[in-house]
């Protein structure tokens, strides 16, 4: 299906579907939640599948057993470029615990290599030696820098890119990061925190690599991709711990990454040929093993683009051809934009063209993330390997661990389920998830501020018009440690279909796709009108090319401002507040 963009020329791109093959019939006993994300760290290595090859995935039924299992099976690592050009370190995460800073500490070289130069500084015997050398390293003395915020390839859909960009993401070619030499890494860390002296003292340089200890564990935890990893993982961690899974109540993994997610959906306008829809349609009907779907949550985050919305589209006619909702996130950005004045407008008939479609009643999206962990320090998640404090002013928001706020709705899914049962459940009696963590922030006059569970506070105002606009505000309860949706609504703007019964007056869901009828037999001689018909068409396409380029140029000028900036260098100051973390903090 296309539809043309009346103001600017560019044309919507939402795919086809007109399989012969025919859904499952749903049982109203067994409740499978589908979860996708990039379980395996695959976008971190560049690996990228689709079509065929993305459909003999095998998906993972899970249950809380099973939790420290599956990351071993899957082999997780990540490489991490936690010293820009200096260096590059390798993790790999083979259990929950894995995640955790006294682990890394273990398990990561560099951190062996830190540790060994503060003992040759605090023994008599050595430091002359080792306080020379650090001294005489280059970069002593200049100021920490923190590296530039980037967006997760596998749990990020990137935001400038069309659809084209998308398809040709299989022929890019990967280089392989190796690891860099460890005592050049060493160097490019610790040097920042030692002050130049003509004499330097033992407790000072000690005292610099404890610095140096810290940053580079923030480095690590904070790095996008590490970040995106545990963040899944405690998103899967949340679901498996509180839902009651079983024979009637299933968790399925599939290890998708964002990229791969993009890539399926945009290399062909037959979307019965995508990896997808084979994945999620075809093989849970026809395999006794699986059964049908009854909820998608996607680990994935959109942003209000033209492609965003053309992939949506896409996806949401596999969701219905599923019959199972597909839920994922939108960005913050969404918060500032409520109103269709404050977009652009191939924005806006790009989402009301989606918005429109039949399908887009299996769509939702929320906003915004929610706190999965408490930071680590000393009053909040000690640690035993050395004395550490992760969240900084600095680091602010960004240094906290976020999670996909889609996960909370596929929560409480599968609680109204456990609760109801399929047939008389109702998807708006449970919309608050307790036992939430939240921050105590310590501020210049040392009083102390609770924060927000939300990565964003929403207040009433806000959260009515961004419901209004098709999307899910998640709302946090001030003072109190949990989170509610502000309703349960596709991006149509009414309720979310599913294989529940629909709320009373709520427009009935699109039936799965069928095989579409042959078309008659057309006569081999047009009548004038239609010869009429068709000679004013092509002079409308002549005419309309020149628009069409001025729509492109205006498209590649609207992406090209969602672009992430170059991560090549450190350019922000270590004596900055997180700018995000300081309007929090104005709206408190």
């Amino acid at each position: 299906m296309q539809r043309r963009g009346l103001a600017m020329g560019f044309e919507f791109r939402f795919g086809s579907l007109g399989s012969a093959h025919s859904p499952a019939v749903k049982t109203d006993e067994v409740f499978r939640l589908a979860v996708l994300g990039d379980f395996s760290a695959r976008a971190n290595r560049g690996e990228i599948e689709v079509g065929a090859a993305l459909a003999a995935r095998k998906p993972l039924c899970l249950d809380v057993d099973d939790l420290d299992e599956v990351p071993r099976r899957l082999n997780v690592q990540l490489q991490l470029d936690i010293g820009g050009e200096e260096g590059m370190v390798e993790v790999d995460i083979h259990s929950m615990d894995h995640f955790h800073p006294d682990e890394l500490y273990d398990n990561l070289e560099i951190f062996s290599d830190l540790a060994g130069l503060r003992q040759r500084l605090k023994n008599s015997s050595t430091f002359a030696k080792a306080a020379k050398e650090v001294q005489a390293w280059p970069g002593v003395g200049a100021p920490p820098k923190r590296r530039r915020k980037r967006r997760s390839r596998g749990s990020a859909v990137a935001a400038d890119c069309k659809l084209s960009d998308f398809a040709q993401l299989v022929e890019r070619d990967y280089v392989d990061r190796t690891e860099t030499s460890i005592d050049r890494l060493v160097k490019h860390l610790v040097a920042p925190y030692v002050v130049p002296a003509p004499d330097p003292r033992q407790e000072t340089l000690v005292a610099a690599v404890d610095a140096a200890i810290s940053d580079t564990m923030r480095r690590v935890l904070h790095h996008p991709d590490f970040q995106a990893t545990e963040a899944l993982w405690r998103s899967l961690e949340l679901l498996v711990r509180r839902l009651e899974t079983g024979r009637n109540l299933q968790i399925v993994l599939y290890d998708i990454t964002a990229e791969e997610w993009a890539a399926d959906l945009s290399s062909t306008e037959s979307l019965e040929e995508t990896g997808l829809y084979q994945l999620l349609v075809e093989q849970p009907s026809l395999d006794a093993s699986q059964g049908p779907l009854s909820a998608i949550v996607g680990n994935y985050q959109f942003e209000q683009t033209p492609p965003h919305a053309e992939l949506l589209g896409r996806f949401g006619k596999i969701s219905a051809a599923a019959q199972a909702p597909f839920i994922a996130s939108v960005g913050t950005a969404c918060l500032e934009k409520q109103r269709n004045r404050d977009l652009h407008a191939l924005v806006v008939e790009s989402w009301s063209a989606l918005k429109q479609l039949p399908e887009a009643q299996y769509l939702a999206l929320t906003v915004p993330r929610f706190l999965l962990r408490m930071p680590y320090g000393k009053k909040t998640s000690p640690i035993d390997r050395f004395e550490f404090e992760e969240f900084t002013p600095q680091y602010g928001l960004s240094g906290m661990l976020w999670g996909n706020s889609a996960v909370l709705v596929g929560l409480l899914l599968g609680q109204t389920f456990s609760h109801q049962g399929m047939k008389k459940m109702n998807i708006l009696s449970s919309l608050t998830v307790d036992d939430m963590p939240f921050y105590f922030y310590t501020d210049a006059d040392g009083d102390q501020v609770a924060l927000p569970s939300t990565e964003r506070l929403i207040d009433v105002r806000t959260a009515n018009e961004i419901a209004v606009t098709g999307f899910i505000p998640v709302l946090s309860i001030r003072g109190r440690p949990e989170v509610r949706l502000a309703g349960l609504g596709s991006i149509a703007a009414v309720p979310l279909a599913g294989p529940w019964p629909q709320p009373e007056g709520a427009k009935p869901p699109p039936p799965a796709p069928q095989v579409a009828e042959p078309a008659e037999e057309e006569a081999d001689e047009m009548s004038s009108e239609e010869e009429e018909d068709l000679s004013s068409m092509l002079d409308e396409m002549d005419s309309s090319e020149e628009s069409a380029e001025e729509g492109d140029d205006d498209m590649d000028a609207l992406l090209a401002s969602f672009s992430d900036a170059d991560d090549s260098s450190e350019d922000s100051s270590d004596d900055e507040m997180d700018p995000e973390l300081a309007a929090l903090l104005a709206d408190l």
